[in-house]
């Protein structure tokens, strides 16, 4: 996963010289220690095996309380994805989400805070993509022709992923095709002009199961997670302690290498579940107070993540799709045995 490349959100709140001498400074004990990391994994392992048997009573409490949320997603779900996708999508294009240490509206960026414009060579990429996500941006905030644009950041986030490379495809791609894909299922919503003018696009009725959608978006929000606290967090935790350093909280006075280590677990056993859409609306739930938390104590614009903010709130009012695994083989010599299920 090349470690030596992997910046990620540290880079947006950290200058390129202290990413470069962050890089070089050796990496806490607390992260080469064997015994440790596996048994604070064994932990995180009994927890999530732990997790999944709860949600078997979860379900009742879900399908009994929490089925009015599911009647809302039609609403209130696309909305939520529309406005947090179009801040941070037409924020960025404008410059108005830079990285630290850069002036505001002075360098465009695409989608997030390292993903410069001006880093690509020559002018046409810098333009299509800068005038792609201002459109799109419109498009969103009005509800107009809402299908197409979902289509269109799904493409805009594949050429990002050309360009860019690595580090935007196991960074942040599946953050923003996640939301893309539901918004290409349920639509506009209510609050749109594709709603008050009766426009409709584009008929996905009957083009497949709506598990299908939200399946794909839950994988690639779960794999990106766990990508990041790998990548990141693991590999790389001197960025992740330099930025705890600096928030205004004493973390109730844990060494910033355990609040690392807990983080990078938490983060990884988040998108595990997700992955299996296991524990849905309370990750969400968790995750937004997450973001908050963290936007708080660290000084950090909430539109960054927009895109997940729109995408945790659709989850938390839809609850997910479970996925199921279903593993099955048959002896040759019990195949008509007439006891076989």
């Amino acid at each position: 996963m090349s470690a030596e490349a992997a910046s990620a959100h540290e880079a947006w709140l950290l200058t390129p010289t202290e990413l470069e001498a962050l890089s070089r400074s050796p990496i806490p004990p607390v992260f080469l220690n064997p015994p440790l990391l596996m048994t604070v994994s064994l932990c995180a392992s009994v927890f999530l095996y732990g997790v999944v048997l709860a949600e078997e009573r979860y379900r009742f409490f879900d399908s009994a309380f929490l089925w009015i949320l599911r009647k809302e997603m039609k609403d209130a779900g696309p909305l939520a994805i529309r406005l947090g996708m179009a801040t941070t999508i037409g924020l960025s294009a404008l410059g108005a989400l830079p990285r630290h240490g850069t002036k505001l509206w002075s360098e465009p960026t695409f989608y997030v805070p390292d993903m410069m414009l001006s880093t690509l060579s020559g002018w046409f990429w810098p333009w299509l993509l800068g005038s792609a996500s201002l459109t799109v941006c419109m498009l969103l905030l009005l509800g107009l022709a809402t299908r197409f644009t979902a289509i269109v950041i799904v493409l805009l986030s594949i050429v990002g992923c050309i360009l860019f490379g690595q580090k935007f495809t196991l960074h942040y791609a599946g953050h923003f095709i996640a939301p893309a894909l539901l918004l290409y299922h349920c639509g506009a919503g209510k609050f749109s002009v594709d709603s008050a003018f009766q426009i409709e696009y584009l008929d996905v009725r009957g083009l497949a199961d709506p598990r299908l959608f939200w399946g794909i978006a839950q994988i690639l929000t779960g794999l990106t997670f766990v990508s990041l606290a790998v990548s990141v967090k693991f590999l790389q935790p001197t960025l992740l302690i330099a930025i705890l350093d600096h928030a205004e909280f004493n973390f109730f006075n844990i060494p910033l290498p355990i609040v690392a280590l807990l983080m990078m677990h938490v983060e990884l056993l988040a998108g595990v579940l997700l992955i299996f859409g296991r524990m849905v609306r309370p990750i969400a739930f968790f995750l937004l107070c997450a973001f908050t938390f963290f936007a708080v104590i660290l000084g950090e614009n909430p539109a960054l993540h927009g895109n997940l903010y729109g995408l945790m709130l659709a989850l938390l009012l839809y609850g997910g799709s479970p996925l199921s695994v279903s593993l099955s083989w048959r002896h040759p010599e019990l195949a008509n045995h007439p006891g076989r299920a």
